[in-house]
């Protein structure tokens, strides 16, 4: 009976002793399976930098907390930081960075991961009219420090009404004494309408192109008349209007030989240059400065008799510019009168 007892006391023990030992193995199959669970293998890429990293974490923001990264709204993150790490998980992280966005002359600073002009600007949903200017270019790349510069360009057609001056026009004229003035029209000022293309940067207007003109009213000239005749006292007291009055030197002539290089019975002795017969009163000119066929006054400047009313017919290859020839009939008159300073007034 004692032995009995002896041996069920000592299966108890061994069978104690085995069940501990069962525990103690399970308990660390359990902690190492549990451990091993747990401990993951994850790569964090950040802006195509990549880092392996052996982690407990439970999900990408323990993880990112761990790791001492900051993630800021601007910034890209896949998966979600909320979700759960396994083994093997990727987080792809892409830093924003800072750009400056000058829009129609407003600047700003923005954050940004894309990788265009044209990204950003869609990502800001920044609306570009047609005649926008963008600098750079939508296909140029960006990068940190960029400035993009929008240009607001805008157009508009103008009309705008103008009010063009008259002209005041002088007209000369004999039919009034020297000097004296007669309005004979009046004038009024004309209207355009002037078509305009005007081009505004950023609201300043940049251009102005003139596109069409059209006369509304056409100005009026304002005409006034400029007396140009003189008048004149002669030697017998008689009053005389005149047009033009100069001051020329003055030589005599006759029909003879002397003067002319022709005798009487010559074909043309005593005819003038205009084909009238010479006499008295008769003058040669040259015709740019007196006109053939001019009536003429011609005054003494030295206190002598004046040779009076005279006509411009004839001409002479000595008589230019400011010289005159005056006629006389015989040789002895023409050689008493010889060169002297006289005054010519052109009669009307």
């Amino acid at each position: 009976m004692e032995t009995f007892r002896s041996n069920r006391e000592t299966y108890l023990k061994l069978l104690k002793s085995k069940l501990f030992v069962t525990t103690i193995i399970s308990l660390t199959l359990i902690l190492v399976f549990g451990v091993t669970a747990f401990h993951k293998t994850v790569t964090i890429n950040q802006n195509g930098h990549h880092l392996e990293v052996q982690t407990f974490a439970y999900n990408v923001k323990s993880l990112l907390d761990k790791q001492g990264i900051e993630i800021n709204e601007n910034d890209y993150i896949s998966p979600n930081i909320n979700t759960r790490l396994k083994d093997g998980d990727e987080i792809i992280i892409q830093k924003a960075f800072e750009v400056k966005l000058i829009d129609g002359g407003v600047e700003n600073s923005i954050f940004t991961i894309e990788k265009s002009v044209q990204d950003v600007l869609e990502n800001y949903e920044v609306a570009l009219d047609e005649l926008d200017i963008v600098e750079p270019a939508l296909d140029e790349i960006v990068e940190k420090g960029t400035d993009i510069k929008i240009t607001r360009v805008k157009k508009e057609i103008v009309y705008e009404t103008i009010e063009v001056p008259y002209k005041t026009v002088t007209r000369h004229t004999n039919a009034l004494e020297k000097g004296k003035l007669k309005k004979v029209q009046e004038g009024s000022n004309g209207i355009k309408e002037q078509k305009y293309e005007i081009v505004y940067k950023d609201g300043l207007e940049a251009k102005k192109v003139l596109l069409e003109e059209v006369d509304k009213k056409v100005a009026v000239n304002e005409i006034i008349e400029q007396g140009t005749a003189g008048f004149l006292v002669t030697s017998r007291g008689d009053s005389r209007k005149f047009s033009n009055e100069y001051v020329m030197h003055a030589s005599a002539y006759t029909a003879g030989y002397e003067s002319t290089g022709k005798r009487p019975g010559d074909k043309n002795y005593g005819v003038t240059s205009s084909g009238t017969k010479v006499r008295p009163g008769v003058v040669a000119v040259d015709p740019r400065v007196i006109p053939l066929g001019s009536r003429l006054y011609i005054e003494s400047l030295d206190g002598k008799t004046s040779y009076g009313i005279a006509y411009a017919e004839d001409t002479g290859s000595a008589i230019k510019g400011n010289k005159i020839d005056l006629y006389f009939e015989n040789l002895n008159e023409a050689l008493r009168f010889g060169r002297r300073q006289i005054r010519v007034y052109v009669l009307q």
